[in-house]
């Protein structure tokens, strides 16, 4: 199954990556069959119009799919490479997520914010991951959530910190989740939430979960809680 991606409803046309891709990579002309999602559930069957560059197309048959009966909701400090905080948004696409929110916290480096985290180029990273896995809807992403106006927000019934205090221990992630319940995960930054920040966390219920024994690097801890949520609605 050929997947392409077009926000817009209406358009009919590939958008010029998306064209590049059918005619250059995958070699495909007019007449042949291809499907097109908006990234928000509707899936197209259309039958290609190939006239030089210009790929266009005639929609046969459109199918609107549902949203699973929970969310998976991850909200990250962003980490200091580019290429990390890329890698994150590519593997909790293909995992499943609905949305992804870098938080500014504490402990968060500000000066390099906007070179790291670039708001139109984790899109095209997620589109291509949501066509890749196969799946209909492109996660929410947003960038420069301020912390404090951030945790007051969050409406999901389960939520979650993953923090471990010193010489303490607290449940896995795996064991709060709650069938068919959102869930909003944090995820904190080299160097940790610092206390007023877990303290804020702890007042508006959240709760401070682990992500196993060992110490992980904030990209691979946004992934591992990720699936770790979706295995235990899997398995719940």
């Amino acid at each position: 199954m050929h997947i392409f991606y077009q926000p817009e409803d209406n358009a009919f046309e590939l958008e010029e990556e998306e064209a590049r891709h059918s005619s250059k990579v995958l070699r495909l002309g007019s007449g042949d069959m291809i499907y097109v999602t908006n990234g928000k559930g509707l899936l197209q069957k259309c039958i290609l119009n190939v006239q030089g560059r210009k790929v266009g197309y005639e929609v046969v048959e459109s199918t609107l799919i549902g949203r699973r009966d929970f969310s998976v909701n991850i909200a990250v400090a962003p980490t200091r490479k580019a290429e990390r905080n890329e890698w994150m948004v590519e593997k909790m696409t293909e995992i499943g997520v609905e949305r992804i929110d870098f938080i500014v916290t504490e402990h968060t480096n500000t000066e390099t914010l906007n070179r790291v985290v670039n708001l139109a180029r984790l899109n095209r990273i997620a589109a291509s991951a949501m066509k890749q896995s196969q799946q209909f809807y492109k996660p929410v992403i947003t960038v420069n959530n301020k912390y404090d106006s951030f945790i007051t927000s969050v409406s999901d019934e389960i939520k979650l910190m993953a923090y471990v205090p010193d010489q303490n221990k607290v449940d896995h992630v795996f064991s709060k989740v709650k069938k068919n319940a959102g869930t909003t995960l944090l995820i904190g930054p080299e160097g940790d939430f610092s206390e007023r920040e877990v303290s804020l966390a702890l007042e508006n219920g959240f709760k401070t979960v682990s992500l196993g024994p060992t110490r992980l690097r904030t990209e691979t801890a946004a992934v591992a809680g990720c699936h770790a949520i979706n295995l235990a609605q899997e398995l719940g």
